[in-house]
């Protein structure tokens, strides 16, 4: 980690008062939220029902060299690949390769059948909703101690196991929730059980080539030229470092996509509107089939809530050095999307909440 930024590097200072100032709403919006959640640069896309999309994106992708943010560039999106590998999970359901109704023990090599808990009578859809009570394998700090001693190992899902394996349940399946990543670690072991194939292949199949979204993929070394740099507090002193070239899941299924902020409005468009990706019938059990979450329900790989403006489906992401929202409002078939090179040194709300009064109006 070679490059320390703190809150009044000359980059950051730049930005806030050597650019102009931006002069377009959401431009402003963006560049003062960015500003005071200390982030080094972000990227924001609104996708509207007709189909068009506007687009703002300030501060910095790089800081050595300086080089300034722009709406193509690529970000670990986080968590929000959870909903791409529910994507696919109910696509094999709906081919009949698996049932929902399966444990999903059945599809984990002999070895660990016995050694991860309620594998035996956790479902795939338990999986899916994060009701299943196994635990998650990013509860303490073993796996990024193994990350720091091998910074760009590749992690492959089926290498997780041992992380998740001998371990107790939260609870019995279907009782609870409890956010796991576990879950969606799983869920990958087994799309690449069942397909055959490593599940960057898959997705490019099953949701990249079929949505256009030609800037998406799972991440890799080297790091891509169009990947925003990412920066972190990592040593936990206030100070954002660099930390883009620590691999903590660049394969795995439950965090590992990179993508554009074009792309996953595409994917938006795809999943919800065009029915490229999943039927209606799909979508309305994904979206129903839900379990009780704190401030709203988590149904298949989807965060369910609603607002002053009607439902709202989507998810967050956190990556190491990057964070993400995605927000699809299906009365206006509007989505917002949010990607940023780093987590927020200080309290701020969700961008999605923020721009709601601005997009849809006063609430009745």
């Amino acid at each position: 980690m070679a490059f320390v930024m703190s809150a009044n590097h000359p980059a950051l200072a730049q930005s806030a008062s050597t650019k102009e100032a931006p002069s377009d709403p959401l431009e402003k919006f963006l560049h003062q939220y960015v500003e005071h959640a200390g982030l080094p640069g972000a990227v924001v896309a609104i996708g509207y029902g007709e189909g068009s999309v506007r687009y703002a994106a300030t501060g910095y992708a790089s800081v050595r060299p300086e080089t300034g943010m722009t709406r193509d560039r690529q970000f670990y999106i986080g968590s929000l690949t959870k909903m791409m590998t529910a994507v696919v999970t109910l696509q094999l359901a709906s081919e009949k390769r698996i049932d929902l109704a399966d444990p999903i023990g059945k599809y984990l090599p002999g070895a660990f059948r016995d050694r991860i808990a309620n594998a035996d009578r956790a479902t795939i859809r338990d999986l899916l909703r994060n009701s299943s009570g196994i635990p998650d394998y990013l509860d303490g700090e073993f796996f990024f101690e193994l990350v720091g001693r091998d910074p760009q190992h590749g992690w492959r899902n089926v290498e997780l196991l041992p992380l998740i394996a001998d371990r107790e349940a939260y609870f019995a399946p279907g009782t609870n929730y409890a956010p796991s990543n576990s879950n969606f670690i799983l869920l990958g072991v087994m799309i690449e059980a069942v397909e055959g194939d490593h599940i960057e292949a898959v997705f490019n199949r099953r949701i990249f080539e079929p949505a256009e979204m030609i800037n998406t993929s799972f991440g890799r070394f080297p790091r891509p030229a169009s990947l925003a740099r990412g920066f972190d507090d990592a040593n936990g002193d206030g100070q954002l470092e660099d930390v883009t070239d620590y691999d903590v899941g660049d394969q795995l299924a439950d965090g590992g996509v990179i993508s554009t902020t074009e792309d996953l409005v595409k994917f938006a468009r795809a999943l919800f509107v065009e029915g490229v990706l999943l039927g209606p019938n799909a979508i309305e059990r994904a979206t129903t089939d839900t379990v009780f979450a704190g401030d709203g329900s988590y149904g298949y790989g989807l965060m369910i809530g609603s607002s002053d403006w009607g439902p709202v489906w989507g998810h967050d992401g956190i990556y190491f050095g990057y964070s993400a929202e995605f927000s699809w409002f299906p009365e206006q078939d509007t989505v917002v999307v949010f990607l940023a090179n780093g987590r927020a040194l200080n309290e701020v709300p969700s961008v999605t909440s923020m721009l709601m009064t601005g997009l849809f109006g006063k609430p009745e």
